[in-house]
């Protein structure tokens, strides 16, 4: 009988599906005009495109290059290290340094936290850890229990199982203080994807003092359950975890084979990446993404029901990024959250499929500049305990200059520019930060179109943001 039941519910496990979208990024500065007068734009062959931020730039094709010259030494410099937690759990962690030239006045702009989604591991992000680590910014991530090197409650290491979906969240929270707080000098950033987009979210709201600002994208505050309703689902898996089958795989689930790789890459639309993150599972098979038990799916489905009614708890400045063909979650639940929510800003790729960093050039380039954007001030204007002061701005200025980032360096001038008038409404503005902003003024007029749409770009998302912000 129970095996019949699995037979019957496998199914809710596998979804894939499209939905409307919110925002679409731009990919040419003919688009960003569009998107400005709020009317449709039919591409053409002439068109510009945007220069995204350099950091980002490295083409998909050169993947498979980079990660043998690039990415893996990279890894192999970092420094290593495990944590362990209140129930003893033993959490491998790796920390990457800023890059020396993106350091302001000797120091990275701020430490990012990462939290890695369902069935990743470390190496799996060193493409995104290389351009935040490019871009000034200290990084930190660590495994979750249950997966790739961490440890796990289980002796099927093929099995992704946990007790509590708080442990995650405790994990995290242990390892921010025990590890990522006794080593770092200034603002702490979580950035989260998919699982960890959750559990960071559930940081944010039940451990404020952690970090100062969210990240999270593709979050999975829903996972999908096909056309079975969620309820029904966690009803079932509830029973089964009654039972006494929580440490046996779900439904649909088995131990790793090569058809688990087709469905995970079902997930992007970039072959090239798809091949990089084999490379990476060849060099590190720790790395195989694991399979599912009747216990981690309750406590999955238990947490997606907590995020609905607890994400207005959430009073951290926050940025979402959905996925609008996004097959494992659901896309309206994470818009309907984000939209609602006065402390998030939200973005959407419509025709990004989950792995958004993952993906190919030009959705993940506009996603990940969105977050760039985002990074450069994301505390509230009139918050006064943000370290982003008028003076760091303008040194932040000055470094995106000194690298050949013009748009940016004007973004971030015009920053310090509304910090100040915040701060200190009816005196005028020092003749240091007028004269930066003069100076990135001159240097975006002098740069290249591409340079120049894509100022445009980040500053209309900057008076959207302002907008929700400050109605």
């Amino acid at each position: 009988m129970i095996f019949n039941l699995q037979y019957v519910f496998s199914i809710a496990l596998l979804v894939f599906s499209q939905v409307p979208f919110a925002f679409a990024g731009p990919r040419t500065c003919q688009e960003v005009m569009a998107l400005i007068a709020n009317k449709d734009h039919v591409h053409q062959p002439t068109d510009t495109l945007l220069e995204w931020p350099k950091s980002i730039t490295s083409r998909s094709p050169e993947l498979a290059r980079t990660i043998e010259l690039e990415l893996l030494p990279l890894y192999r410099r970092a420094h290593h290290g495990f944590f362990v937690t209140r129930d003893n759990a033993r959490l491998p962690y790796t920390f990457f340094k800023a890059s020396p030239e993106s350091l302001i006045n000797g120091k990275p702009r701020a430490t990012l936290v990462l939290a890695h989604g369902l069935g990743e591991s470390r190496p799996q992000w060193l493409d995104q850890i290389k351009t935040f680590t490019r871009e000034g910014y200290d990084v930190y991530i660590h495994e979750h229990r249950g997966q790739a090197h961490a440890d796990r409650s289980l002796p099927n290491p093929n099995k992704v199982h946990v007790k509590r979906f708080e442990d995650y969240e405790l994990d995290m929270h242990e390892f921010i203080h025990k590890v990522v707080k006794e080593q770092s000098d200034g603002p702490i950033y979580g950035v989260g994807f998919s699982m960890g987009g959750l559990i960071s979210t559930f940081n944010g709201i039940h451990h404020p003092e952690d970090l100062s600002v969210l990240v999270t994208i593709s979050p999975a505050y829903q996972i999908k359950t096909r056309q079975f309703p969620a309820p029904l689902v966690k009803g079932l898996v509830d029973f089964m975890v009654w039972m006494g089958y929580e440490n046996e795989y779900s439904f649909f689930q088995k131990d790793f084979t090569e058809e688990k790789l087709e469905l995970l890459k079902r997930h992007t639309h970039s072959s090239d990446r798809w091949q990089a993150f084999l490379k990476v599972l060849q060099m590190y098979p720790m790395t195989v993404p694991g399979s599912l038990t009747h216990g981690w799916l309750s406590q999955m489905l238990g947490a997606n029901q907590k995020i609905q009614t607890e994400i207005r708890n959430l009073k951290k400045p926050t940025l979402v990024i959905e996925a609008g063909q996004d097959g494992l979650i659901e896309p309206n639940v994470v818009k309907k959250l984000a939209l609602n929510h006065p402390w998030i800003t939200h973005y959407a790729e419509p025709k990004s499929l989950h792995s958004i960093i993952h993906e190919v050039d030009s959705i993940r380039n506009s996603a990940f500049t969105e977050i760039l954007r985002y990074l450069v001030h994301p505390e509230r204007l009139d918050d006064p305990q943000s370290p982003h002061s008028w003076e760091s701005l303008i040194a932040q200025s000055d470094n995106f200059l000194s690298r050949g980032e013009q748009a940016f360096s004007k973004y971030a001038a015009e920053e310090a520019l509304r910090k100040w008038k915040v701060t200190n409404a009816s005196t005028p503005a020092p003749e240091k930060l007028t004269h930066t902003l003069e100076k990135a003024n001159q240097a975006l007029n002098r740069s290249p179109e591409g340079q120049q749409g894509l100022y445009q770009f980040l500053n209309f998302r900057r008076q959207e943001e302002l907008k929700k912000l400050y109605p």
